[in-house]
C-alpha cells in the first residue's frame, strides 16, 4: 500500500508538472476539456459558447453542438459585423496517433452546419480554412478532453502495462450450484444370491476391488453346495457387514463404490433455463479442486423443486472430489468470436462513458467506447476503439484519479 501510494504521488506530480508547463506555453491546451483559452492562437468565447476566431474584419465563431442531438460542427461568420452573405470553411482535426478528420461546411438556417459527426474524444488539434469574399483566413489551435502526459519511466514505476486492442474470442459464464454425487451405475448394495453360511470373506472395508472379483464364499442352505459371491461393479468396498460363520438371509453384505468419476449436479433455475444446454463447458470449484467438464444432461429434479439439474461428469482419478461435497459451477454458456475487444481491467468509468486509454508515446487519451457482448475476462468493442490501438489494461485508474481530481467537465 505504501508503494502504490508513492506512486500515485510521482503521478500527480508527473501530471501537474505537465499541466504546469502547458499553461506557460500557448501552443498547448491544459484543460481536460475543450477550453477556448487555449491553443496555437488566442482563442476567446463566444456568444454562444463556441470558439470565436477573428482576423480583420472577419469573424468566425465555431462551437460543437450536441443538446440533445449528435455533436456537430455549428458556425456563425461574420464581415464587419454582419452575417457574411457568402463563404466557404472547412474544418481540420489532427487527433492522437496523427488520424485527421475534415469537415465541409453549407448553409443553414441562421448558421453553418459541418457535415458529419464530431465523435468523443472532442480532443484534437484544430484547423479552420475560412474564404469570405476571396480572401482565405486561417487559425489553428488546441483543444484537448481527457489527454495527459506520462514520461516513462513513471508510467513503469506505477506498473501500466498495455495491450493491443484486436479480435479474440467472448466468453460469457453462468454460476451455479449444486453438489458432488456417485453415478447410479459406479455404486451397488450386494446381497446373497442364495441364503446360507458365509464360509469366508476376502475383502475389508476400504479395500477396492474389479468387477468380478470374488468377496466372500457361502454354503447354499438348499443345496449345501458353495458359491462364490463377486463384485458387480468395480469400485471401493465402502461398507462390509458379513462375517464368517453367519447366515446370510437377504441381509445387505457389502456396499461399492466406484468415485473415480462422479457427477456434479447443478441446480439451474427458471431465469437460467433458457441459457445452459446439454454438452456446455463447465468448471466445477470443490474444496480448492477446480475440474473442467460437460452438461451431459438435463432432468427435472423432481418431487415439485423449482429447478431443473444439469448433470456434469467429472474426473476424480487425481482430483480428490467426495461424494456429498457442495459446489460451485461456471458453465461457459456462450462462446463467439468478435472481432474487436478489450481487457476488462481496462475498463473505467468516467463521465457517463465507459472508457479505456489509448497510448501514444508517452500519451494517454481517453475513448468513450460503446461494447457489446461481456465475458469473464474480455468485453466487446462496437464503436469507439481501432482495431490495433495500444491502451492500458493494468493500474489505468490512476489515469482516470488524475483527469477527475483536476475538476474537469465534459463540456462544450
Amino acid at each position: 500500500m505504501k508503494i502504490l501510494c508513492i506512486l500515485v504521488a510521482l503521478l500527480g506530480v508527473a501530471f501537474r508538472s505537465t499541466a504546469a508547463s502547458a499553461a506557460s506555453d500557448p501552443a498547448v491546451s491544459t484543460s481536460a476539456v475543450e477550453s477556448p483559452n487555449a491553443g496555437h492562437v488566442d482563442v476567446a468565447e463566444g456568444p454562444r459558447g463556441g470558439w470565436l476566431l477573428q482576423d480583420g474584419d472577419v469573424t468566425l465563431e465555431l462551437l460543437i453542438y450536441e443538446d440533445g442531438v449528435p455533436p456537430r460542427f455549428h458556425a456563425w461568420i461574420q464581415k464587419d459585423g454582419k452575417p457574411a452573405a457568402d463563404a466557404r470553411l472547412d474544418v481540420t482535426l489532427k487527433r492522437l496517433r496523427g488520424q485527421q478528420d475534415s469537415y465541409a461546411f453549407t448553409r443553414a438556417d441562421g448558421y453553418w452546419l459541418g457535415a458529419g459527426v464530431v465523435y468523443e474524444p472532442h480532443s484534437f488539434d484544430l484547423t479552420a480554412t475560412l474564404v469570405v469574399d476571396g480572401k482565405s483566413h486561417r487559425w489553428s489551435w488546441a483543444s484537448y478532453e481527457g489527454r495527459v502526459t506520462i514520461p516513462a519511466d513513471i508510467a513503469a514505476a506505477a506498473d501500466m502495462t498495455t495491450a493491443v486492442a484486436g479480435p479474440g474470442v467472448i466468453e460469457r459464464k453462468l454460476r451455479v450450484y449444486g453438489r458432488l454425487v456417485v453415478p447410479p451405475d459406479q455404486q451397488a448394495q450386494v446381497r446373497a444370491r442364495f441364503p446360507g453360511v458365509i464360509e469366508s470373506v476376502y475383502v475389508q472395508v476400504g479395500e477396492h476391488v474389479d468387477k468380478g472379483a470374488a468377496l466372500a464364499r457361502i454354503e447354499a442352505n438348499a443345496s449345501l453346495q458353495s458359491y462364490t459371491l463377486r463384485a458387480p461393479v468395480a469400485g471401493q468396498v465402502q461398507a462390509q457387514s458379513a462375517s464368517v460363520g453367519e447366515v446370510t438371509g437377504d441381509a445387505l453384505l457389502f456396499t461399492l463404490v466406484d468415485t473415480r468419476t462422479l457427477w456434479a449436479e447443478l441446480q439451474v433455475f427458471p431465469t437460467q433455463h433458457a441459457a445452459v444446454a446439454v454438452g456446455q463447458a463447465a468448471s466445477v470449484q470443490s474444496g480448492g479442486h477446480g475440474v473442467k467438464g460437460r452438461i451431459a444432461s438435463i432432468t427435472p429434479a423432481g418431487d415439485g423443486k423449482p429447478y431443473v439439474v444439469a448433470r456434469v461428469a467429472l474426473d476424480n482419478v487425481n482430483h480428490g472430489l467426495v461424494p456429498g461435497e457442495l459446489v460451485s459451477a461456471d458453465i461457459v454458456v456462450e462462446k463467439v468470436q468478435v472481432p474487436l475487444m478489450v481487457d476488462n481491467r481496462a475498463l473505467q468509468g468516467v463521465y457517463d462513458w465507459r472508457v479505456v486509454f489509448v497510448k501514444a508515446g508517452d500519451t494517454y487519451e481517453l475513448r468513450p467506447l460503446k461494447l457489446g457482448r461481456i465475458g469473464e475476462h474480455y468485453t466487446e468493442v462496437l464503436n469507439g476503439l481501432r482495431p490495433g490501438a495500444l491502451y492500458v489494461v493494468q493500474n489505468s485508474y490512476l489515469i482516470k484519479a488524475d483527469i477527475l481530481k483536476s475538476g474537469a467537465k465534459h463540456a462544450h
